[in-house]
């Protein structure tokens, strides 16, 4: 049986998890959508059409996050965002190289290079699962930036300060084990970059979400 309430509580969901808070409250968009549900009541509709047919007057989450898209989102989370993004393809990238270089190491450098590779994406995929909600904008915008920054100052420190010295060791060793631990190395060096530039885009995501729960 239809439940308008239900019905209204999906659609509240609908809209935060497209982003829409700003410029209009979220509170404001419902508003609308109720009075025109008691709008088509009057004139005879069921409830369930009277919402389907408000619902598609007021707009869809997808419609309403292109109109809002620009005011929003504020411009400090898009930014963190942007940045995060770019650290965090700036690692893959790296990764992506010194793979292909890695296949022809032996079987440990692989597996340790191929472990670090599958780290750095399920990070970046589900690392937001275990970081706080934060609710001030400002204060995950300040975490969000110091983890990007640190990210590029430890890439920077290990290539110029660690990757020499493994690299003399390498060649040193005899056999193709000594540049697979080189590359292996490199490799998790990569991903510890990318777990710092993943928690920016993370932090905004995990404070979405939690708003979505609590909608």
């Amino acid at each position: 049986m239809f439940n308008l309430e239900q019905s209204i509580a999906a659609w509240r969901k609908e809209m935060l998890a497209a982003g829409i808070k700003t410029p209009v409250p979220l509170e404001e968009l419902e508003s609308h959508l109720r009075e025109e549900i008691e709008k088509q009541i009057k004139s005879g509709q069921s409830p369930q059409t009277a919402f389907e047919t408000a619902v598609k007057t007021i707009g869809r989450g997808v419609e309403l996050k292109k109109e809002f898209k620009k005011a929003g989102e504020p411009l400090t989370a898009r930014l963190v965002k942007l940045i995060s993004i770019g650290c965090g393809a700036i690692s893959f990238m790296l990764s992506l190289w010194f793979l292909l270089f890695i296949f022809k190491t032996g079987p440990i450098s692989i597996i340790l290079s191929l472990m670090a590779v599958a780290t750095s994406v399920l990070c970046w995929r589900y690392c937001y699962k275990f970081l706080p909600a934060i609710h001030q904008e400002y204060v995950r915008a300040v975490i969000g930036l110091v983890c990007c920054i640190g990210s590029v100052m430890w890439i920077q420190l290990f290539f110029k300060n660690f990757a020499p010295g493994l690299a003399a060791h390498a060649a040193r060793t005899e056999g193709v084990e000594g540049w697979g631990g080189l590359l292996a190395t490199v490799l998790w060096a990569s991903t510890v970059m990318a777990i710092l530039s993943s928690i920016g885009y993370g932090l905004e995501k995990a404070a979405r979400e939690r708003e979505i729960a609590n909608a």
